[in-house]
């Protein structure tokens, strides 16, 4: 089977370039100085993680707060719906139209 020549000398080419990575990259200054860089990668990720559960928590506030708020306009129009303010279809038009949702927040 005969080999083109750019393959043989990208294969050489490899072979060198990899010897001299291993070198290069074997060294204990290197080994030392990837270390370290790891280390404060590390370091980084668990104070990204930190702020991003600080922010979740706050959403999931949010969030249980909006639920709230969204429970009790439902319950408030259907407490309106079962005293007789019209057919349902009646409420739901008027409900469109509304903008007085409840406004108090829940105390955290």
């Amino acid at each position: 089977m005969i080999m083109k020549k750019e393959v043989v000398i990208s294969l050489l080419a490899g072979l060198v370039l990899g010897k001299a990575g291993e070198t290069i990259f074997g060294s204990d200054t290197a080994r030392k100085a990837y270390t370290r860089a790891a280390s404060g990668a590390y370091i980084a990720k668990d104070a990204i993680m930190e702020e991003v559960e600080k922010i979740q928590a706050g959403a999931m506030d949010i969030a249980t707060d909006a639920r709230a708020q969204a429970d009790r306009y439902q319950a408030r129009k259907d407490a309106e719906y079962a005293a007789g303010a019209g057919t349902e279809d009646e409420v739901a038009e008027r409900a469109e139209g509304l903008t007085d949702l409840d406004t108090d927040v829940v105390e955290a």
